[in-house]
């Protein structure tokens, strides 16, 4: 068996950091695959570049598309590139990464031997000031979809896009909810695609190259509002999600506690307010021990959302 594989790359502003990205998807292994760039409406050389060094690949410029768009945000590049996917299975790389030669052949590889839907992989962490680190990533029984789910809300698994081989069939592009903010985005889409998965696979290799810039030290002010908008991403999640069946049944609380939480410690009680079901939902709830938000967390926000309900009342 030889699949096909689309290989989705959003691209805003990283003329210094994609020819590498582009140079290690064009040294594949493996043969058949098509790459789909999505130009975010970038400011910079990121596509000339790009152009470049498809250029001095013709092999791979033939199985290439470049999508232009205004700058939309990444969700929405991601979709965009989804949109016109035609592989058995679909990755995303990030453009400011790098990936092994080996990459798409051991993801498909282990996904053609073992009958799987998604297959995941360790990586390295790479500094600008210090050597490489290889992550590797845990294991979670029973290996199937709602576990999935469960492992990626509970930290058990990262949520990362660019690490799962999946198969196309996974994504309901027609029901698809589209993350509103950018942080915490692959959580939204991850929820809604490994739910529908049979079988999941832990590859025990790293195989990509996650880059981790340095953009100066992280202010409060950045803190904060990255925690309101995986909050409202969360939030935006639960609410559109159906109440009867996966992903809500195994991993709706996890969802909410991570909101809730994220609310709760920078006292923006008004955006829960706003959801008088998920306050309902966290100030009656018990206690979920092994939870990525810990129960010291979990208390405090079950406070907050107590308090919410007794001055709604006034």
């Amino acid at each position: 068996m030889n699949p096909k594989v689309s290989v989705i790359v959003p691209i805003y502003g990283v003329e210094v950091f994609i020819r590498r990205c582009v140079e290690s998807l064009c040294s594949q292994d493996y043969d058949n695959y098509e790459l789909v760039f999505v130009d975010d409406g970038s400011p910079d050389s990121s596509v000339d570049i790009l152009a470049e060094v498809l250029d001095a690949h013709p092999e791979v410029r033939a199985k290439s598309l470049i999508i232009r768009q205004k700058n939309a945000g990444l969700p929405k590049a991601r979709m965009a590139g989804l949109g016109v996917a035609t592989g058995d299975y679909v990755i995303h790389v990030d453009s400011d990464d790098w990936v092994e030669p080996d990459y798409l052949s051991q993801l498909v590889g282990k996904a053609v031997e073992e009958g799987a839907d998604v297959v995941y992989c360790d990586y390295f962490k790479e500094y600008d000031c210090k050597p490489a680190k290889i992550e590797v990533e845990n294991d979670f029984t029973p290996a199937d979809g709602p576990s999935a789910v469960k492992a990626v809300n509970n930290g058990v698994i990262r949520a990362y896009m660019w690490n799962k081989l999946v198969r196309r069939e996974l994504y309901d592009l027609d029901n698809m909810i589209v993350p509103i903010r950018g942080y915490h985005e692959d959580i939204v889409f991850q929820t809604q695609i490994l739910c529908h998965a049979a079988k999941c696979v832990h590859l025990r290799k790293p195989l990509y190259h996650y880059r981790r810039r340095r953009s100066g030290s992280l202010t409060r002010a950045s803190l904060v509002n990255s925690r309101h908008y995986s909050a409202e991403n969360m939030l935006y999640l639960y609410e559109r999600l159906p109440k009867d069946r996966e992903p809500v049944t195994s991993s709706g609380i996890y969802i909410l506690l991570r909101a809730g939480w994220y609310c709760c410690v920078t006292l923006w009680l008004k955006k829960l307010a706003e959801h008088p079901d998920v306050v309902d939902i966290l100030a009656g709830m018990d206690y979920v021990h092994g939870c990525r938000v810990p129960i010291a967390k979990q208390a405090y926000t079950k406070l907050c959302c107590k308090l919410i309900k007794l001055f709604s009342k006034r």
